[in-house]
Formats: structure tokens, sequence, C-alpha cells
């Protein structure tokens, strides 16, 4: 968190408000919309959108996306472009949207410059084919996780200028919180009650098979206090056992690639 030392005092100030409005938000259908409107405030752009896509069966699960002007959509299935098998196969050769699909990366944000340079960008299929005539000439993406075989990310286009690293750096220490975010929303769905942080750190070490006084060890706090928790995760839940209670509040577990340098970037190019 050194690193938020560059950005400017408004711009942590909507970094925070981008995830207490979320928490307080209508959960919606996908990400609460205070999120995509507070993102606007912090990058500004053409527009933002969420996008989720199953990468085997080629289908999208959702397209959440706002603008400038604050126009909203939700679309969901398959339109031509989705049903046509050679976008999904520009789509994987275009890195700038498969990177943290064919990387595992999916903790660094990344912009189109980072790969390819205006020229390389205007000759690449899948942007000459799907991409130009919208008119978008930089775009920055923020992967999130999702389950095994999808692709789930933020991604914000503009005409100009391109994304600058203080933008970058926003979103890349804004990430995290944003995937919390969703997940809240999810839980808030399923009618499933929020957890704590700390409650949610005890029941995912119970969930490994840590004792009352293992789980303080590793949190270092005291084997009541667990207990307090672990009391306080049934009320919640309304279950009574740590096995039903983490199938029911924790998310599937999923492995975070470290960030990549520019060098593994540019290499992916060769690939």
């Amino acid at each position: 968190m050194v690193a938020s030392g560059l950005l400017r005092e408004r711009d942590l100030r909507v970094l925070t408000a981008v995830v207490e409005d979320g928490l307080r938000d209508d959960p919606g259908e996908a990400m609460p919309w205070a999120v995509l409107d507070r993102l606007l405030q912090l990058v500004p752009a053409d527009n933002v959108q969420l996008d989720e896509l199953d990468l085997q069966s080629h289908e999208r699960i959702f397209e959440q996306a706002t603008d400038e002007a604050g126009a909203r959509s939700i679309e969901r299935g398959n339109d031509a472009d989705f049903n046509d098998a050679r976008f999904w196969e520009l789509r994987h050769n275009f890195l700038p949207c498969s990177y943290s699909s064919r990387t595992g990366d999916l903790a660094t944000v990344t912009r189109w410059s980072d790969f390819w340079t205006a020229a390389e960008l205007r000759r690449a299929p899948f942007y000459a084919d799907y991409l130009a005539s919208a008119g978008v000439n930089h775009a920055m993406l923020v992967p999130l996780p999702t389950r095994p075989g999808r692709t789930r990310y933020l991604w914000f286009a503009r005409l100009r200028p391109d994304f600058s690293e203080q933008e970058c750096l926003a979103l890349q220490l804004l990430r995290p919180h944003l995937h919390e975010v969703y997940l809240h929303a999810e839980r808030r769905r399923r009618g499933i009650p929020h957890l704590s942080r700390r409650e949610l750190e005890v029941l995912q070490l119970a969930s490994q098979g840590y004792s009352n006084a293992g789980i303080g060890r590793m949190l270092f706090v005291s084997v009541g206090t667990v207990r307090k928790h672990m009391e306080h995760i049934f009320d919640r839940t309304g279950v009574r056992t740590r096995t039903a209670a983490a199938a029911l509040a924790l998310p599937s577990p999923l492995r975070l690639a470290p960030p990549a340098s520019e060098n593994d970037k540019r290499q992916e190019l060769t690939r």
C-alpha cells in the first residue's frame, strides 16, 4: 500500500467510496450499479462494463455496462457475434483480452498498450472486425476471479487518451476489494447473511481442519475469541457444523497467480 502515496487524496476518497457504496447498494443481478458509477468517477472513460464469459462452451454469461451519460444495460446469452466461432478464435489470439485466462494471472491490471503499439492494434483481426467500429482506441482490463473455464473482468474503454499509470495503480489497489464486493452481492442475492472479514478468516481455517486452538495460534487470538466467532458464524448462517457453514458462506477456492512483469506480458506475444 506504499504505492498509494502516488494517488491524489481525491482518488483515495473515491477508492473508499467504491467499496462502501457497493456494499450498501442493492446487489442487483451482477455488480451493484453504484460500483460502476463510482468507478467512472475514479477513472473517466466512455464506458465501463463487467463481463463474464464461459470459454469452454463459448457463451456470454452476462455483460453489465454503463457509460459516461449514465445509460445502463445488462445482456445475457449470445448475440450474433458470440455465436460466431471465428469471434472466439480471434478473441483468444487477441492478447489484451485473453492474457489473464491464458496465463492465470488474475492480479495484474493491463492496458492494450501494455501489449501492442497503436499500429499493431489496428492490424489485429479481432480489433479490426469487432472493436474498431465502436470507436475504442484504448482499453484497460481488471481481471476478477471466477470458476474454472470462465473469465470475468471489468473493461474500461475510451477514444483518447490512453489510460495512465496512476489510473492503473488505482485499480490495482482496488481490484481485490472489487472481488469482495461482488461476492458480498452474490451472497445477498442467495440470502446468505454477511460475515465479517475476521469471521470469514476463522471459517476458512476451520474448513481446512484447524481446531479452535490452531485457529487462535494462526490469527494470534485466544481460543475463547475463536469460539465466540464460531458462535456468531453459526447464528448468522443458521447451521450448526463447520462443514455446512463453509459450504454455505465461503466462495470456491481460487488460485491467484503473482503479478506479471512487463517483460512477461510482451513474451506472451511470441507464444
